[in-house]
């Protein structure tokens, strides 16, 4: 092939395959970074959609479980209780390592303002009790807990004769939410127990059986609350907002009922509705009180148009009057949690 003309030159259409060739070697890398990119934006695509379609976290935990006598101050077995003739069966120094080790399992799955009706919440948990108190909690019988619903307040009015305020982080998810900061010394909820950043929290109600027993009901309708989460260094997030594990993930169960109008164990009572729901949190607690420790004047003033909220604690509604007085509190330690795209759990029911 002849790449000159006879005068000489070098013809014409090689030149320019020779430009549009030079041009292509060019933008090969750039060619390649728009393909790249592409991909990549595919894959973030096809990840957030994913995301989309795994709506569900499951949690399990099981093997043992730390039944501990208190929440937070809130001391109900410990030395010093509420229901003080329980006195020798705990020692406790450490809020997260106070307690009796017990069989326990667990298992659960969730959705964020989730239906009632199609099963989206719901979890079943067991455990051994450690002690006895009345013939609903016997030391060495087996109890299974099964979730009723996600309300704050039950809505039969005998079950619940003072309702209190629906906390608003639970409004959006009607009694469920995920990815939420939780209790600590920032007012955040109560301020007399760890913070915590949770995957999912819960509150509502749940029924407790009697497995020994042939599986006899021994509580109905009870106050419960359910975290999924971790503790958080308290002390490393007000220093620098960093949000550094201070537990692996737990799963932390209570099961509480003080009722109004009846004598309780220890000899105490009976008890108005406002002094059983005087303890979760205590009444002194500042949560109750004081709104997060922001400034809102200097917000205001940095362009952040924020009314100063409410308190971020309500008392619990745990003032069952029907139901025998009720406290069990499960440290799960051995726990996973993972988002699904479905509700089935298998042995969940």
């Amino acid at each position: 092939m002849k790449f000159r003309e006879e005068n000489g030159r070098i013809k014409t259409n090689i030149v320019i395959g020779t430009v549009f060739a030079a041009m292509l070697v060019a933008m090969a890398p750039a060619v390649m970074a728009i393909m790249t990119t592409s991909k990549a934006a595919t894959t973030l695509e096809a990840e957030a959609a994913d995301a989309t379609d795994k709506p569900y976290v499951k949690a399990f935990a099981g093997g043992k479980a730390l039944y501990q006598p208190a929440a937070g101050k809130t001391n109900v077995f410990g030395p010093g209780g509420i229901f003080p003739f329980f006195n020798d069966t705990f020692s406790c120094g450490d809020s997260l390592s106070c307690g009796v080790q017990v069989d326990a399992s667990f298992k659960g799955v969730f959705r964020e303002a989730g239906e009632e009706e199609g099963n989206d919440n719901r979890f079943t948990a067991t455990y051994v009790a450690p002690i006895t108190y009345g013939d609903h909690q016997v030391a060495g019988h087996k109890y299974r807990v099964e979730m009723v619903d996600t309300k704050w307040n039950n809505d039969d009015p005998d079950q619940t004769p003072l309702p209190t305020r629906t906390p608003d982080f639970l409004l959006p998810g009607n009694g469920v939410a995920f990815d939420q900061y939780q209790h600590g010394h920032s007012m955040i909820d109560r301020a007399d127990v760890p913070l915590t950043y949770n995957k999912v929290v819960v509150y509502g109600h749940a029924n407790v059986y009697d497995e020994t027993d042939g599986g006899r009901m021994v509580a109905e309708n009870i106050f419960m609350h359910l975290m999924v989460g971790k503790v958080v260094d308290e002390a490393a997030f007000a220093k620098n907002v960093q949000n550094d594990d201070g537990t692996p993930l737990l799963v932390l169960l209570f099961l509480v009922n003080i009722p109004s109008g009846t004598g309780l164990p220890g000899g105490i009572g009976p008890l108005t509705s406002e002094q059983a729901q005087s303890f979760t949190p205590l009444a002194d607690d500042p949560s109750l009180t004081n709104p997060p420790p922001f400034d809102y004047a200097k917000l205001k003033e940095w362009g952040v148009d924020v009314e100063e909220p409410l308190p971020q604690s309500t008392p619990w509604s745990v003032d069952n009057p029907t139901q025998p007085v009720f406290f069990t509190f499960l440290m799960f330690t051995e726990a996973r949690a993972y988002s699904s795209a479905n509700n089935s759990v298998p042995g969940l029911q």
